[in-house]
């Protein structure tokens, strides 16, 4: 789909309008089908409530949260499909089946094969046919013995569990996924110099590469120099592939020119997060910080598609602003951007030997 933003008129506008003003979001007095004032405030507010980067853009993961918040549990039948569903009604189910114990992943509303599980287990439990469907049988079924008193998720549990494990000895043989986040086609930013976030990212994703490799991990790019999957098919090439990690890297931009600083990103909504991606965004922006003496603008939660629809630990980090005068032009000079990789590498080291610092000697 092409983005939706701030000038866009037609009828794809009126849709985006009139979803928004069904979750109660009113697109003030904007002609229908006029993207105008109020329809960007009502977009920035509806990505802010689901941990979305409030750019006022409607594109892939706004587009796809805007569509699943429509349904409620009970509005259709559940399965897996490919693509695979997704939708407040998902999340829904995925929060009352961990509530009662049945590990259904994160409630991440996205019904993929550890959900599908999770409802078999609890047909066979309850009596109904296991077919991995969500009929109106379970759905009824599931909503008598949801128990609001659960101390804690099935998921949370398992990250838990996932924490305490004896970490690995060496990295060789690990397999993690490297993303140079931004789209080829799309390059929202560039650095004073011109040059867009998308070569910015992929040089650095590039270096970060052959470190991994050279210290014997299993690497899997995201995208290349110049493919643009959307955030949903890096994840699930990541799915497929199997990885223990993937980090994503991003430029960051402000319109203010004096904003720099690194950040980093991790699933989480609704007080529930991913304990293990939250680890490693903390590794990854503290390395970034003290390798290049950039302020720590810290670690958030986000549901953006690669974050919520991956299975292994994700993190997106933004090693600085590229419309910051000074910092812009470093991230495209080779030799900071060497030190990028070099602490990202420790980084993503120091998470997969389960050490509490990034400070890795390779």
């Amino acid at each position: 789909m092409e983005p939706i933003a701030h000038g866009s008129v037609g009828p794809e506008v009126e849709d985006v309008q009139r979803r928004l003003e069904d979750l109660g979001l009113s697109c003030g007095d904007d002609d229908r089908g006029e993207f105008a004032d109020s329809t960007l405030m009502a977009v920035r507010i509806f990505q802010q409530r689901r941990g979305l980067p409030a750019d006022g853009v409607v594109w892939h993961d706004t587009w796809r949260a805007l569509v699943g918040a429509s349904y409620r549990l009970g509005d259709r039948m559940l399965y897996v499909t490919r693509p695979l569903l997704q939708g407040d009604d998902v999340r829904d189910l995925q929060r009352r089946l961990n509530r009662l114990g049945f590990d259904a992943g994160y409630d991440d509303g996205v019904y993929g094969h550890q959900t599908f599980e999770a409802v078999r287990e609890f047909q066979l439990n309850v009596g109904l046919p296991p077919d991995g469907i969500a009929g109106p049988d379970t759905v009824d079924q599931v909503r008598r013995l949801h128990r609001q008193h659960q101390e804690a998720p099935a998921y949370a549990v398992r990250e838990r569990e996932e924490l305490r494990r004896p970490p690995r000895m060496t990295v060789a043989g690990a397999r993690v996924m490297i993303d140079a986040g931004s789209d080829p086609s799309r390059s929202a930013h560039a650095a004073p110099d011109g040059t867009p976030e998308h070569e910015v990212t992929w040089s650095i994703a590039s270096l970060l590469e052959g470190r991994l490799a050279a210290r014997g991990a299993q690497v899997v790019l995201g995208r290349g120099p110049t493919t643009s999957p959307t955030p949903s098919e890096r994840a699930a090439l990541a799915n497929r592939e199997d990885v223990e990690a993937i980090l994503s890297i991003h430029g960051n931009a402000l319109d203010t020119p004096s904003a720099r600083g690194a950040a980093a990103y991790y699933f989480g909504t609704d007080g529930y997060v991913s304990e293990r991606g939250r680890r490693l965004a903390q590794l990854g922006v503290d390395a970034v910080c003290a390798a290049v003496g950039t302020p720590n603008c810290r670690t958030h939660p986000s549901t953006s598609a690669l974050l919520r629809e991956s299975r292994a630990p994700a993190v997106k980090i933004e090693p600085g602003f590229l419309t910051h005068p000074e910092e812009g032009r470093a991230l495209v000079d080779p030799a900071y951007q060497r030190r990028i990789a070099d602490a990202l590498a420790d980084a993503l080291v120091a998470f997969l030997l389960g050490e509490t610092s990034s400070a890795v000697v390779a």
